[in-house]
Protein backbone atom coordinates (compact mmCIF):
# COMPACT_ATOMS: atom_id res chain seq x y z
CA UNK A 1 0.00 0.00 0.00
CA UNK A 2 3.13 1.99 1.01
CA UNK A 3 4.43 2.11 -2.65
CA UNK A 4 0.73 2.38 -4.11
CA UNK A 5 0.58 5.18 -2.18
CA UNK A 6 4.29 7.00 -3.09
CA UNK A 7 3.11 6.28 -6.87
CA UNK A 8 -0.32 7.72 -6.97
CA UNK A 9 1.95 10.76 -5.03
CA UNK A 10 4.40 11.29 -7.14
CA UNK A 11 1.92 11.08 -10.49
CA UNK A 12 -0.11 13.82 -9.27
CA UNK A 13 3.13 15.76 -8.12
CA UNK A 14 4.26 15.37 -11.84
CA UNK A 15 0.95 16.45 -13.22
CA UNK A 16 0.49 19.32 -10.98
CA UNK A 17 3.96 20.67 -11.82
CA UNK A 18 2.88 20.32 -15.57
CA UNK A 19 0.13 22.46 -14.92
CA UNK A 20 1.08 25.02 -12.95
CA UNK A 21 1.62 28.55 -14.65
CA UNK A 22 4.96 30.19 -15.07
CA UNK A 23 6.19 33.24 -14.02
CA UNK A 24 9.33 32.53 -12.66
CA UNK A 25 8.62 28.54 -12.05
CA UNK A 26 9.16 29.31 -8.21
CA UNK A 27 5.43 27.60 -8.32
CA UNK A 28 6.76 24.71 -10.35
CA UNK A 29 9.49 23.77 -8.53
CA UNK A 30 7.48 24.09 -4.78
CA UNK A 31 5.36 21.50 -5.33
CA UNK A 32 6.11 18.78 -3.17
CA UNK A 33 4.92 14.96 -2.26
CA UNK A 34 5.25 13.33 1.20
CA UNK A 35 4.10 9.90 2.15
CA UNK A 36 4.25 8.98 5.76
CA UNK A 37 3.06 5.28 7.26
CA UNK A 38 1.71 6.54 11.25
CA UNK A 39 0.75 3.01 12.00
CA UNK A 40 -2.41 1.68 10.26
CA UNK A 41 -2.41 5.06 8.50
CA UNK A 42 -1.03 6.11 5.21
CA UNK A 43 -0.98 9.43 4.17
CA UNK A 44 0.37 11.25 1.15
CA UNK A 45 0.32 15.25 1.00
CA UNK A 46 1.02 16.74 -2.61
CA UNK A 47 0.92 20.46 -2.84
CA UNK A 48 3.33 23.44 -2.58
CA UNK A 49 3.58 25.49 0.44
CA UNK A 50 3.91 29.07 -1.36
CA UNK A 51 1.55 31.56 0.29
CA UNK A 52 0.04 32.05 -3.35
CA UNK A 53 -0.35 28.86 -3.94
CA UNK A 54 -3.84 28.39 -3.27
CA UNK A 55 -4.29 32.50 -4.71
CA UNK A 56 -3.27 31.09 -8.18
CA UNK A 57 -5.14 27.76 -8.36
CA UNK A 58 -8.80 29.25 -6.72
CA UNK A 59 -8.01 33.14 -7.81
CA UNK A 60 -9.19 35.89 -5.49
CA UNK A 61 -12.56 37.56 -5.74
CA UNK A 62 -13.07 41.74 -6.00
CA UNK A 63 -12.75 43.97 -3.33
CA UNK A 64 -10.00 42.17 -1.02
CA UNK A 65 -7.19 44.32 -0.72
CA UNK A 66 -4.04 42.21 -0.58
CA UNK A 67 -0.96 43.55 1.14
CA UNK A 68 1.66 44.30 -0.37
CA UNK A 69 3.95 41.58 0.73
CA UNK A 70 7.28 40.13 -0.01
CA UNK A 71 6.00 37.98 -2.76
CA UNK A 72 3.89 40.94 -4.65
CA UNK A 73 6.90 43.38 -4.13
CA UNK A 74 9.28 40.50 -5.62
CA UNK A 75 6.91 39.98 -9.05
CA UNK A 76 6.72 43.83 -9.32
CA UNK A 77 10.37 44.43 -9.48
CA UNK A 78 11.09 41.80 -11.82
CA UNK A 79 7.90 42.07 -13.94
CA UNK A 80 7.77 45.84 -13.92
CA UNK A 81 11.21 47.18 -12.83
CA UNK A 82 9.86 48.72 -9.16
CA UNK A 83 8.50 47.02 -6.56
CA UNK A 84 7.18 50.31 -5.18
CA UNK A 85 4.39 49.26 -8.15
CA UNK A 86 3.41 46.15 -5.57
CA UNK A 87 0.97 48.79 -4.59
CA UNK A 88 -0.65 49.72 -7.70
CA UNK A 89 -0.99 45.78 -8.21
CA UNK A 90 -2.42 45.15 -5.06
CA UNK A 91 -4.93 47.94 -5.68
CA UNK A 92 -5.53 46.54 -9.09
CA UNK A 93 -6.38 42.76 -7.87
CA UNK A 94 -8.99 44.58 -5.18
CA UNK A 95 -10.58 45.95 -7.72
CA UNK A 96 -10.82 43.66 -10.60
CA UNK A 97 -9.97 40.13 -8.67
CA UNK A 98 -7.49 38.06 -9.91
CA UNK A 99 -8.40 35.54 -12.81
CA UNK A 100 -8.14 31.11 -11.31
CA UNK A 101 -5.63 29.10 -13.12
CA UNK A 102 -5.69 26.04 -11.94
CA UNK A 103 -3.31 23.37 -11.74
CA UNK A 104 -3.96 20.91 -8.71
CA UNK A 105 -8.00 20.25 -9.61
CA UNK A 106 -7.12 19.46 -13.67
CA UNK A 107 -4.26 17.15 -12.26
CA UNK A 108 -6.18 15.43 -10.08
CA UNK A 109 -9.35 14.58 -12.22
CA UNK A 110 -6.13 13.73 -14.96
CA UNK A 111 -5.02 11.23 -12.09
CA UNK A 112 -7.95 9.84 -10.43
CA UNK A 113 -8.61 6.64 -13.22
CA UNK A 114 -4.41 6.12 -13.03
CA UNK A 115 -4.36 6.51 -9.29
CA UNK A 116 -7.44 3.72 -9.20
CA UNK A 117 -5.26 1.23 -11.67
CA UNK A 118 -1.94 1.48 -9.53
CA UNK A 119 -3.76 0.85 -6.38
CA UNK A 120 -5.99 -2.18 -7.41
CA UNK A 121 -2.63 -3.65 -9.35
CA UNK A 122 -0.99 -2.73 -6.00
CA UNK A 123 -3.42 -4.76 -3.81
CA UNK A 124 -3.76 -7.98 -6.47
CA UNK A 125 0.29 -8.43 -6.74
CA UNK A 126 -0.09 -8.22 -2.92
CA UNK A 127 -3.16 -10.80 -2.87
CA UNK A 128 -0.92 -13.36 -5.03
CA UNK A 129 2.16 -12.43 -2.56
CA UNK A 130 0.31 -14.10 -0.07
CA UNK A 131 -1.22 -17.01 -2.20
CA UNK A 132 -4.94 -15.56 -2.54
CA UNK A 133 -6.46 -14.63 -5.57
Amino acid sequence: MISAMRESAILLQSLAKLNAPVFRGLLRLSIAQNVSDEGNKITAEVGSGLAYAPVVEEGRQVGWFPPPSGDLKTWARRKLGDERLAFVVARAIKRRGFRAQPYFKPALATASPRIQLIFQTRITEALKAEGGE
